[in-house]
């Protein structure tokens, strides 16, 4: 994909959660889904953990972490304002996954991205940002990371984008979709960036990036892997 139309997906999903970032923080302070739940019973009270994506913080919410133990990480400063009122004496970090040069190496013992790599358009920066994670971790350190499943009409959307890119009317990659992003009363906020995750991609960029494959946990909604960290 030509860098120019890169950048345009990387600024919707910018602007994206910072123009819906109250919508956002309203929809995930209620009661969370049970996968969550679910990836959230796998840290445990000495993880030192690296929220990727963060948002409000709300794994804060679910997992036994120490604010000694952990640091989130977000680019929407909005959301990061949500997350520091509701989890104070956290550490909270504002910056692009792509580039987490300011992060010391090999101080995790887990990294925790949920929903998020599916956000990153163009599949050299979500391998980059998996190899970043892993750079991050602690030998032996655990990944546990998830994708939406896009179903109903989204998947129809995607399959209207296949026939436009055969036919050369389609400027992004194959499984790229851009949709409206809508409150709580059906109305559109802002355009939305998701590159729409296969199990067998997902799994693929996993190992691509050194990690080792230890459990699944797979529900009607969202596809969770639980990696760990060779050496």
């Amino acid at each position: 994909m030509k860098q120019n139309r890169l950048d345009a997906l990387k600024k919707i999903v910018a602007d994206s959660y910072e123009l819906t970032a109250g919508h956002f923080n309203d929809t995930r302070s209620k009661v969370a889904a049970p996968d969550f739940q679910w990836a959230a019973k796998q840290i445990n009270s000495h993880d030192q953990v690296f929220d990727a994506g963060c948002g409000n913080g709300r794994l804060l919410d679910y997992a036994p972490i120490s604010s000694a133990n952990y640091l989130g990480f977000d680019q929407s400063n909005k959301l990061l304002s949500f997350a520091r009122r509701q989890h104070p004496g956290y550490q909270f970090k504002s910056g692009d996954l792509s580039k987490l040069q300011s992060v010391a190496p090999a101080s995790f013992s887990v990294i925790f991205c949920s929903a998020v790599l599916s956000h990153m358009p163009g599949r050299k920066e979500r391998i980059d940002a998996l190899h970043s994670f892993y750079n991050l971790s602690l030998p032996g350190g655990r990944l546990i990371i998830s994708f939406w499943k896009m179903k109903g009409k989204y998947r129809r959307q995607l399959w209207h984008n296949w026939w436009k890119k055969l036919t050369g009317h389609y400027p992004y990659d194959w499984n790229d979709l851009i949709f409206p992003w809508k409150d709580q009363k059906g109305q559109a906020v802002s355009a939305r960036y998701y590159y729409c995750y296969s199990r067998r991609r997902f799994k693929k960029d996993i190992l691509a990036a050194g990690w080792k494959i230890e459990r699944i946990y797979d529900d009607v909604f969202n596809y969770w892997v639980v990696a760990v960290k060779n050496n």
